[in-house]
């Protein structure tokens, strides 16, 4: 007799539910309480995301915030933000990672870093395929958040799915989740029904992003209808990764870390057409508005 999948529950993502999944830090938290978190990307054309992903993350609580790259990189950008600290990763030419640095962020993972972030501005590369999918192989127990370069990589590894750790999230726009599923993604409501299958044979929690965003592990699914013009610029994706990755950090499970990041994000993007219009943000104000769309959220208790 064939087994009958049971359609997920689908929510409707507003203030109320993310309330009911993010609290505020103890008095007595520390940095450890807060989370250690790993952001792993960067290349020379695109420095930038690193630093925007790493700097998310802290605005959304996370304790100590680590941004492993290229030696190159590193030496570009290293003190463009000092509440950022960094780990120099060996490299195969200038900007491009080597693949057997893979065990320098092994061992990081192996300290007592919570939730590891790959790919912000990682780019394509000589052996940079390789080095995410080495990375994926020895995440141990740390939660993990695959974004951009982390999952074009993917999309170009056979047997991918097979590299996702047990606590994954993907965050894939549109095109980068028709390269992962190899199909295009339709549009409608039909959208949500790809997001929760591929997040079923994935085994992974799937945060489809774009003017509606669906957040789902395939048994219930978060809806965030709030499309938002300000939202729409180059860094945007790597703030909510950032974001998603301190919440993971604090402890919330995969889908609750991802919805969360996902109205945050929304809410600070919504804050700055308010203050500045819908055309003039720009991803470093969006970054430093999640303190403020997360204040607006825990506060009001």
């Amino acid at each position: 007799m064939e087994r009958r999948l049971t359609a997920p529950k689908r929510i409707a993502l507003d203030a109320r539910i993310v309330r009911t999944l993010l609290r505020p830090l103890a008095p007595a938290a520390g940095k450890e309480t807060r989370g250690r978190i790993l952001v792993v990307g960067g290349s020379l054309r695109y420095p930038g995301a690193l630093l925007l992903a790493s700097r998310a993350a802290l605005r959304c609580g996370a304790g100590v915030v680590t941004a492993a790259t290229a030696h190159t990189v590193y030496n570009l950008i290293a003190g463009r933000d000092p509440n950022v600290t960094f780990l120099p990763l060996a490299e195969a030419q200038p900007g491009v990672v080597a693949v057997a640095a893979a065990a320098q962020v092994a061992g990081v993972l192996g300290e007592k870093t919570r939730a590891l972030l790959l790919g912000p501005g990682l780019a394509h590369a000589g052996g940079s395929d390789d080095f995410v999918a080495a990375v994926l192989r020895n995440v141990r127990g740390a939660a993990t958040v695959i974004d951009a370069d982390g999952l074009n990589a993917l999309a170009r590894t056979v047997n991918w799915e097979a590299l996702l750790p047990g606590r994954s999230v993907l965050t894939p726009h549109d095109g980068e989740a028709a390269r992962l599923a190899g199909r295009v993604v339709p549009t409608g409501a039909a959208r949500i029904g790809f997001a929760e299958r591929y997040a079923r044979e994935w085994k992974a929690v799937v945060a489809l992003k774009g003017p509606v965003t669906i957040v789902s592990d395939g048994k219930r699914t978060y809806i965030h209808d709030a499309p938002n013009p300000t939202l729409g610029i180059g860094g945007s994706g790597d703030a909510l990764a950032g974001a998603v990755a301190a919440f993971l950090g604090r402890g919330l499970a995969p889908l609750a870390a991802a919805a969360a990041a996902v109205w945050v994000h929304g809410r600070a993007g919504a804050l700055l057409a308010a203050e500045m219009g819908e055309s003039g943000a720009l991803a470093t104000d969006l970054v430093d508005a999640l303190a403020r769309a997360l204040r607006e959220i825990v506060g009001a208790r």
